[in-house]
């Protein structure tokens, strides 16, 4: 009689887990709060030129780090990362515009220059006139525009998997092969589609449960359709960043995946030619999201690179 009363509840659960949308919901709501608060970081926004933008911040006694995230990605991706840096810096995570909690205005063209000046005009309302700035991938590309138009205000950069420079690739990723042939797998308009980005964005993907997982799919193929218009206008409105590289003048870490299928890993032998002062470091058997899939051993490489640059008696 328990066997069969236990297998009843079982079936009831599954039941509850397989067809209620708000259970699925509440229980991913549940795990990105859990997982913030772990983290030390609290949601906020700010309101700048008819936009909101949305953000993560973890306060800190010393230095600032603005964490930039990538195309179709959102502020959460940086939350298990942040848990391994060093508690003394203020840690501000953004949702660039059009992305996550941001406002998305389909009267706005979203080209890297205008999330760069969107990012800028955020910076200024929150009063950051000085701080460490990390970008993966599109978020790698702001990083280097904004900080080659305001370099008095960037202490030192980290470029992670970044984007701007599939032009110069020595070699095509993967990813770029596909668009070529007409696919767009960074636009996933269903489930299936976004398990196949997942296979692009990972080497070996992080364990998440099976409710979450399948949220985070339905949030990705709802979101396709803006997605789609600013993946036109960041192709459709090219910055050139490559000839800004030489006259960044401050310490940059680069870290890639050596198995990144959406960026080619040697990307990197472009910025280390062209960036006058720049550390790289390859991770093995790691594809594009180093941040997520390998978070805490990405935030110690970051955090030592800070460190090997902290000035004398400067506290972080």
């Amino acid at each position: 009689m328990k066997k069969i009363f236990q297998l009843a509840v079982v079936l009831v659960l599954l039941s509850l887990m397989a067809g209620c949308a708000s259970f699925k919901v509440g229980m991913y709501n549940y795990a990105i709060s859990g997982a913030r608060s772990k983290a030390g970081l609290k949601p906020c926004f700010v309101n700048i030129d008819g936009q909101t933008l949305a953000y993560l911040e973890r306060p800190g006694s010393g230095e600032t780090i603005v964490l930039i995230h990538g195309f179709g990605a959102n502020k959460d991706n940086w939350i298990r990362f942040v848990r391994y840096l060093p508690p003394e810096y203020r840690v501000i995570a953004f949702d660039m515009s059009g992305h996550g909690d941001s406002s998305k205005l389909n009267d706005k063209t979203y080209s890297i220059d205008f999330m760069t000046s969107s990012f800028a005009q955020a910076a200024n309302a929150l009063g950051l006139s000085k701080f460490h700035i990390a970008g993966s991938s599109m978020g790698g590309n702001i990083a280097l525009l904004y900080t080659a138009q305001n370099p008095q205000r960037v202490v030192s950069m980290c470029l992670l998997d970044t984007g701007g420079l599939t032009a110069v690739s020595p070699q095509p990723s993967d990813l770029q092969l596909a668009v070529a042939k007409g696919q767009s797998p960074p636009t996933p308009t269903s489930k299936k589609e976004f398990s196949e980005l997942m296979k692009y964005a990972f080497y070996k993907e992080p364990f998440i449960p099976w409710p979450i997982t399948s949220v985070m799919a339905e949030k990705a193929v709802e979101a396709s359709a803006f997605n789609q218009k600013i993946w036109r206008d960041i192709n459709a409105h090219p910055t050139d960043v490559v000839p800004l590289l030489p006259g960044l003048q401050l310490p940059v870490l680069v870290i890639w995946g050596d198995k990144d299928r959406i960026l080619h890993v040697s990307t990197t032998e472009v910025l280390k030619r062209s960036l006058p002062d720049t550390e790289t470091i390859i991770m093995k058997d790691c594809g594009h999201v180093p941040m997520l899939e390998r978070p805490q051993e990405t935030a110690e490489y970051y955090a030592a690179f800070l460190n090997r640059h902290r000035k004398p008696n400067q506290s972080p």
